[in-house]
């Protein structure tokens, strides 16, 4: 009799523990799409759950940043869109079936304002970077040195690769650091471009605001003999036509004083053979003095922006101060229809909003 009872007990214990493997539910892992994210990003998240998936339902946590809206009903994956202030951030996923439920966390680390090193096949989908008059090639690589995406000419019309800064507001200070270079061919004569554009403030059209930092390099000429760099800043006035100017040697205010003697020069380092690479930034610090350096040494620093915006915000109480619109580089168009494009890669871009250099 005891055997039989102990059999019994034994078989129920059996169900019992079968039942409640069953019904258990766990987060075996919550995966998310990078290591590292800037202001803003749109970071894709998952969790890969065991348990009765017909009936389990989700709902996520965040101690800092927010969900995508409509992403956010029940599902197993979401899109969380990062903070505009670095630090590490918990998020959490939380599966239940009705009888049990388990929780999972991951740290999303921001660390900046913007950067992005080519490394994904989705760069250019959606996430913010343009492009016009190329044909656009993608070398996706594990290696963040060999990772980048490759532009080639195609057209007549000014080819350009470009980056909308409005997912957090980019005010001075700022720094801007990229690495890029040419391949194949390169239309001779020509120079790749570099620009910070800036927004248009709403109020006080009649004012000139500070519209664009402009660098251009000449990567092909032979700097021994010719000009290879021209660096200035250009002012306009919204509602005055023809009231663009830039910068310029012997500029008196409140005309665009020269960031860099003379603006335009030779300079042997920013010289780019076939496949070569160039890593130049420009940074605005808090005082609004410029910087400007090349593979991570200090070229220049001017007063030349400083002080016009010192004379224009004196003479008109309440101008704001500026704010960066975007990013852009610019190379070479093809001649003409049957010429060979320029080939432009980039194979990284750093934007801090603090001025600090990444060199």
């Amino acid at each position: 009799m005891r055997k039989i009872f102990g059999a019994v007990l034994m078989f129920s214990l059996s169900l019992f523990a079968l039942s409640c493997k069953k019904d258990k539910v766990e987060i075996e892992t919550l995966s998310k799409a990078g290591e590292e994210f800037y202001f803003g990003e749109k970071v894709p998240v998952w969790a890969g759950t065991r348990g009765d998936l017909k009936n389990l339902s989700y709902s996520w946590t965040a101690t800092g940043g927010t969900f995508d809206g409509w992403r956010t009903q029940d599902l197993f994956e979401n899109l969380w869109i990062a903070p505009t202030k670095a630090g590490e951030y918990t998020v959490t996923a939380t599966a239940k079936d009705g009888k049990a439920s388990a929780s999972r966390s991951t740290t999303m680390k921001v660390t900046r304002y913007f950067f992005d090193e080519f490394q994904s096949a989705y760069t250019f989908n959606g996430n913010g970077w343009a492009q016009s008059n190329t044909t656009q090639v993608n070398i996706t690589d594990s290696d963040v040195n060999k990772a980048r995406v490759e532009l080639t000419a195609n057209a007549t019309s000014g080819p350009n690769i470009r980056r909308t800064l409005d997912l957090a507001e980019l005010k001075i200070p700022f720094s801007i650091n990229a690495k890029f270079g040419w391949k194949t061919f390169f239309r001779a004569g020509q120079a790749i471009t570099i620009s910070v554009f800036f927004v248009q403030p709403a109020a006080n059209p009649t004012i000139p605001y500070m519209r664009e930092i402009r660098w251009e390099i000449w990567p092909t000429v032979n700097p021994a003999t010719t000009d290879n760099y021209q660096i200035r800043y250009e002012t306009f006035t919204p509602n005055n036509s023809g009231s663009s100017k830039f910068s310029a040697a012997g500029a008196v205010l409140p005309s665009p004083l020269p960031l860099v003697s003379p603006v335009k020069g030779r300079k042997a380092e920013l010289a780019i053979a076939n496949g070569g690479e160039k890593n130049i930034s420009i940074s605005i610090d808090a005082a609004n003095v410029m910087h400007a350096y090349i593979d991570g040494v200090l070229w220049f620093q001017s007063n030349g922006f400083k002080d016009w915006l010192d004379f224009v915000k004196a003479a008109n109480p309440g101008f704001p101060d500026p704010v960066v619109k975007e990013f852009r580089i610019a190379f070479p168009a093809k001649a003409n229809n049957n010429e060979t494009g320029s080939t432009l890669f980039v194979n990284s871009v750093f934007i801090n909003n603090d001025g600090t250099i990444l060199k």
